[in-house]
């Protein structure tokens, strides 16, 4: 039996098979390209529901675990833990984080720096004696004025060159007397005991671990001064598309830091946990963290704008910015609403 093969139209047959075949890859890759899309897009979606949140050890993560505020959140956190503020605040100007928490001082300099950063949620520390300038034992200084011409090492725009700057205002020494020396606290705490450096202007932890582990000496502290104001901060991108995670994450400090006042004990317990502090020194350092959400209005931003102007008679910035885009108080209603509820739960 012959079999009969259709010589005459060789190409319409091979093209007919051509056009088959790219039909069928066009149809794949717009499956493709639709699945993607899908999947982007709801990637994009379970993204709106994270809050990447910036700290460093022992900061809002121990807090918001003591009080048991990380229970039940209706959205995923992801904690980005920094060495210390200047680099989470680059992370934040970045877009690289959500939102981060930082001292008054810290947020003022990152902000006159031009940092695209805004405050949106405050609080009040019930004390500043947990900020202190420290020398060693046995070292010759007894006033503020004896450190002039000498070297006082601190963090540049911290908060603690903030406390040394307004004790020594206080004192009558002008800053420019002072051989300012920026490190890191590890390094100035190294510089310290090596006996390179004169004083070392710090908070929390590292005034513990100086005095009651170093047996070093407070030379002063805060304790003269009313409790400084903390900042929580967020970029424009994260207002803009996570407000609703921002306004619960604020409330949920708002409701910590309430909590903690009543139990300082139970909160220093976690932080020594989360840092690896002995308690006595955790119990100490919470001095510089314990504290009330506060508002942000004029007399916080007033405040805001001293710190500014002490830091620019330092040549520590050039100029006063203009405060006005720096501060957002439209999450002031959830953070009174979480007052409310505290107070309504004592």
């Amino acid at each position: 039996m012959s079999k009969s093969v259709d010589t005459r139209f060789p190409w319409t047959q091979k093209r007919s098979r051509l056009l088959i075949a790219l039909a069928v890859a066009l149809i794949l890759t717009i499956g493709l390209l639709l699945g993607w899309r899908h999947a982007r897009s709801e990637q994009n979606t379970a993204s709106d529901a994270v809050l990447i949140v910036g700290d460093q050890r022992g900061g809002a993560h121990a807090l918001l675990t003591a009080a048991g505020e990380l229970k039940d959140v209706p959205y995923h956190i992801e904690w980005a833990i920094f060495p210390a503020a200047s680099p989470l605040l680059e992370a934040l100007g970045a877009g690289a984080i959500d939102i981060g928490g930082i001292g008054g001082a810290p947020f003022a300099f990152a902000y006159a720096s031009g940092s695209s950063i805004k405050a949106v949620h405050a609080y009040r520390l019930q004390s500043s004696r947990g900020s202190a300038i420290v020398v060693r034992k046995n070292a010759p200084f007894r006033t503020l004025a004896n450190l002039k011409g000498r070297k006082l090492a601190t963090i540049r725009g911290s908060a603690g060159q903030d406390l040394a700057l307004r004790l020594l205002e206080r004192a009558g020494v002008k800053p420019a007397d002072i051989q300012w020396v920026y490190l890191s606290n590890g390094e100035a705490k190294a510089a310290l005991d090596a006996g390179s450096i004169d004083a070392w202007s710090t908070w929390g932890s590292y005034v513990g671990i100086a005095v009651q582990e170093n047996g070093d000496r407070i030379l002063a502290d805060g304790s003269g001064f009313p409790g400084s104001i903390g900042f929580y901060a967020a970029n424009d991108a994260a207002i803009a598309k996570k407000r609703a995670l921002l306004a619960d994450y604020v409330q949920r400090l708002t409701r910590a830091r309430t909590w903690a006042l009543k139990h300082p004990k139970d909160y220093a317990a976690v932080l020594a946990k989360e840092t690896g502090l002995p308690f006595n020194i955790a119990l100490f350092s919470i001095e510089s963290i314990l504290g009330r959400a506060v508002p942000i209005d004029k007399g916080v931003i007033d405040e805001q704008v001293a710190i500014f102007e002490r830091y620019r008679r330092a040549d520590i910035i050039s100029k006063v910015p203009d405060v006005q885009s720096g501060y957002d108080p439209s999450f002031n209603d959830a953070v009174r609403a979480a007052e409310r509820k505290s107070v309504a739960m004592k």
